[in-house]
């Protein structure tokens, strides 16, 4: 279990791990009634600033506890599935760490690489099982990453990943015409236009804190999407821990519909618990190295309205893409279909969309020929009209 008290200074990897750790726990447990073997790879492993020899708080600690969790919920339901871990460290000295987890997990079968994870990555591939089903965490400590040399880990079917985009660097190394540098990026986002964007932006000057994270984003995505063919690919970003301003965003690719609400829901409640400690965090900074008149102005900065303003924008936008997704009849959209993708553009819950749907139903803007009587709220099989 993550715990807020291994993670000082460093609250944004709490935030992280927060979601990591719901996310697991549900999808792991989910797919293994499905599947006979689960594996999850982790390509750069660390660990780095563990706070305890449990590892507990390390993205690898986390999966390994949720792969034994899954494990012994079915087995006890009567079902065996064989769960496996790939970690790899090129870091000598953390590999060191990293390759003592195996005697404390004897129930998962565990493998270490002192690698390099992209010269690895082709055995690792080759040694996965065809039957299993694989969740990939890509969260490189630096920014420079070869996205097409991923392409055979993206693209892999019955998988999912998770990709650690540190949007910070990446964002700052944007604006730098530094050829090493522009070819880095190049590289880590290597589909569509998005530097005439950015540079369009820039030069006549609504290059926004917002609009430039909405370009670099939006290109990210289309280029995990495109590699992978993947149906739905989401992001949620975490914040530094005293300032507004992103630090990383965390993308999620899946090609299946109950991922992307199984994502959704983790988000969800990551971002509450990342309004808490970021309030926790100011308030303790505040208290320790300002004044008094500053110690308030952090409590009014940390205001928990401001998650629910956000929460609220996203449902309004959500709104409106659902509507701009459905065709007018007599030509239809299936609901399970529609859904997902409003669900995947904006940060809104399963029953948000639902709610919503409902609603313009009632309203008569919107027209479920399969409506059946009693329902409350539209049904996945269900086909959606415009009216």
């Amino acid at each position: 279990m993550v715990s807020l008290q291994d993670y000082v200074g460093r609250e944004q990897s709490y935030v992280k791990h927060i979601f990591l750790e719901s996310y697991l726990e549900r999808l792991v447990h989910k797919t293994a009634s499905t599947y006979p073997h689960i594996v999850y790879v982790d390509g750069f492993a660390g660990p780095w600033q563990s706070a305890n020899e449990r590892f507990d708080d390390t993205s690898f600690g986390i999966a390994l506890n949720a792969l034994r969790q899954a494990k012994t919920s079915w087995k006890e339901s009567g079902r065996e599935v064989l769960m496996s871990a790939y970690l790899v460290e090129r870091d000598p000295t953390a590999y060191q760490r990293l390759a003592s987890i195996s005697a404390r997990y004897p129930d998962v079968t565990i493998k270490t690489y002192n690698d390099d994870f992209l010269t690895v990555l082709p055995t690792i591939l080759s040694d996965i099982p065809g039957d299993s089903f694989v969740f990939f965490l890509i969260d490189p400590k630096g920014w420079r990453i070869r996205l097409r040399a991923l392409e055979g880990l993206l693209a892999r079917p019955h998988s999912e990943v998770i990709f650690n985009f540190m949007f910070d660097f990446i964002n700052r190394a944007a604006g730098i015409t530094d050829p090493a540098v522009v070819d880095g990026l190049n590289e880590l986002i290597p589909i569509g236009d998005w530097r005439a964007k950015f540079e369009k932006a820039e030069q006549s000057g609504i290059a926004t804190p917002g609009i430039r994270k909405a370009i670099l984003v939006d290109a990210f995505s289309k280029s995990l999407k495109q590699l992978g063919s993947y149906d739905y690919v989401a992001e949620t970003t975490v914040l530094r821990p005293l300032r507004d301003r992103p630090l990383y965003c965390l993308f999620y690719a899946t090609r299946h519909a109950k991922g992307i609400q199984v994502f959704r829901d983790c988000q969800v409640a990551a971002l509450k618990e990342e309004s808490a400690t970021r309030a926790a965090t100011k308030l303790k900074h505040a208290a320790t190295t300002s004044g008094q008149g500053e110690f308030f102005e952090s409590l009014h900065d940390m205001a928990p309205d401001k998650l629910d303003a956000f929460l609220e924008h996203e449902r309004i936008e959500a709104e409106k893409t659902l509507l701009e997704f459905t065709p007018r009849g007599p030509q239809f959209i299936g609901y399970e279909k529609l859904r997902a993708q409003v669900m995947t553009r904006h940060v809104v819950r399963f029953p948000d969309v639902n709610t919503i749907a409902a609603r313009l139903r009632a309203e008569g803007q919107l027209l479920f020929p399969d409506w059946e009587k009693g329902k409350r709220v539209p049904q996945p099989g269900y086909r959606t009209q415009r009216i």
